[in-house]
């Protein structure tokens, strides 16, 4: 049997034996992590050497993980200083993540079918256990009807040798009176020897029969230890696979370590400086001469008209990210709602309203520290973005979505109903895949709406603040104050 298990033993390798792999001399870098990866993918392809060093270097990885994911921390502030050189590195290491993540998977499913295996090899091994047994008893009645024979020709043999001088059948042949009774009593005593040559005839089959028995189990013994190290091999390849699969994950952990890094520095870095410049780039006159024109036309009048109830502003979409932080622990701050649906989907009005203001021309794909939006006008790292200012309920709020798909927000002054084109889901500006991020501002009452839209000061946060979340409802503001959209639309 090929014991597996002494690739344990065999760490140091000779250069001489395997001259193209430069990585097998003692306590090598593993600095060609692709060659590694390649070489130590398929147990199955590996003589017991390449195993021994696979070994090695799937515990080096291992031992290493601690090491990158303090090196990560401490480049945090390089981090924050270079976001949106790391940002492009990111989607990289999304296509990395996702590629190891489908490797992690194979893994899982070798590992699957070796489990399935080994369980079926248990139960085959199972079987000759019972096939063995079986075996045994048939061996043991055999051997309990040699025995009574033998007893038999034992006490035959006791009989025979109460006379050693004169064989006992003549002794009764001779006592006969007539010839009948000679010729009667050497027909029984024929009969006598034809029982103890067929006791004899029995004897000889029966040790034939037990012979056989005991060849038929010797040969199923022989399989189940055969059965037995495939098993172990089996089990071997399986640990090796779960050896594998643990330094896949460990290289999704580094990486995913540092894009959550970069995340977390992209969201602070964004709340720093939408906190610096959150005021609309153009003219507010502009846009409050608009909003007065549109009241002395009676356009905001309807807007009045109170919406009862939310309108869900990405039918079919589903929440990705909720409010306050990323995480539900405030270590990624977040101050919207996120909801992830397909490029191209319509986001619509959550209620009857106008648009204060539009930003358009972003890319429709940004990435993490892409900050555009704030050199259009608009909020830093919103990409496209809409601004409305809504009546729900008889409140008034104000309402921003970001990220939308180029060309799609409608323009600043349109007057909107609940469920209204708004503009297309994207991934604009800061964002790493595509999504409507939604904030919500309470300001006060409904009955507000026109005066507050045409003396809007062009505050994006709406008096609510950026960094830090300075005024949450649900900590006791009064307004203006930011409201979790959840507790609206549902989580």
């Amino acid at each position: 049997m090929r014991k597996v298990f002494t690739f344990l033993l065999s760490i140091c390798m000779s250069l001489c034996i395997f001259p193209f792999q430069p990585v097998l001399a003692e306590d090598p870098p593993y600095t060609d992590t692709d060659y590694w990866n390649k070489l130590c993918s398929n147990y199955r392809d590996l003589d017991e050497d390449q195993i021994s060093a696979c070994e090695a270097y799937l515990k080096a990885s291992s031992s290493t993980l601690n090491d990158q994911l303090e090196a990560l921390k401490a480049k945090e502030d390089d981090i924050k200083a270079n976001i949106a050189d790391y940002g492009l590195k990111i989607q990289n290491y999304q296509q990395e993540i996702d590629a190891k993540q489908t490797e992690i998977n194979a893994t899982v499913n070798s590992i699957a079918a070796m489990q399935k295996e080994i369980d079926n090899k248990q139960i085959e091994i199972d079987n000759k256990q019972i096939e063995i047994e079986n075996k045994q008893k048939e061996i043991d009645a055999t051997q309990a009807e040699i025995d009574a024979a033998n007893e038999k020709i034992k006490t035959r043999m006791e009989i025979s040798q109460s006379s050693m001088r004169l064989n006992k059948y003549t002794d009764i042949l001779m006592g006969a009176d007539s010839f009948e009774e000679f010729l009667r009593i050497s027909n029984g005593l024929s009969a006598i020897a034809q029982y103890d040559q067929k006791i004899l005839e029995d004897m000889k089959e029966l040790r034939a029969k037990l012979n056989q028995q005991r060849e038929e189990m010797e040969a199923v013994k022989a399989e189940m230890e055969a059965a037995k190290e495939e098993m172990e091999e089996q089990q071997a390849a399986m640990e090796y696979e779960k050896m594998i699969l643990e330094s896949q994950q460990n290289e999704i952990i580094v990486k995913q370590t540092e894009v959550e890094q970069v995340r977390k520095a992209a969201m602070e870095e964004e709340a720093r400086i939408r906190s610096q410049s959150d005021q609309v780039a153009g003219n507010i006159a502009e846009l409050n001469s608009m909003m007065v024109k549109l009241a002395q036309a009676g356009k905001l009048d309807d807007v009045t008209i109170t919406t009862n109830g939310w309108t869900y502003p990405v039918p079919g979409a589903y929440v990705s990210a909720g409010t306050w932080s990323y995480d539900g622990a405030g270590y990624y701050p977040h101050l919207g709602m996120d909801f992830a649906a397909g490029v191209g989907t319509t986001v619509v009005a959550i209620g009857n309203g106008v648009v204060l203001h539009s930003v358009n021309g972003c890319p429709t794909y940004g990435y993490l520290g892409n900050w555009c939006g704030s050199a259009q006008g608009g909020a830093a790292g919103g990409g496209n973005q809409v601004f409305e200012l809504t009546v729900v309920n008889g409140s008034l709020y104000a309402v921003s979505y970001y990220h939308m798909m180029l060309g799609s927000p409608v323009a600043a002054g349109t007057v909107l109903s609940a469920g209204d084109y708004v503009g297309q889901v994207g991934s604009a500006g800061n964002s790493t895949g595509p999504h409507c991020h939604v904030e919500i501002m309470y300001l006060g009452d409904g009955s507000d709406f026109s005066y507050y839209a045409q003396h809007w000061n062009g505050d994006f946060s709406f008096g609510c603040g950026w960094q830090g979340y300075d005024r949450k409802c649900d900590a006791g503001y009064g307004a203006p104050c930011r409201i979790r959209p959840e507790t609206v639309f549902g989580y």
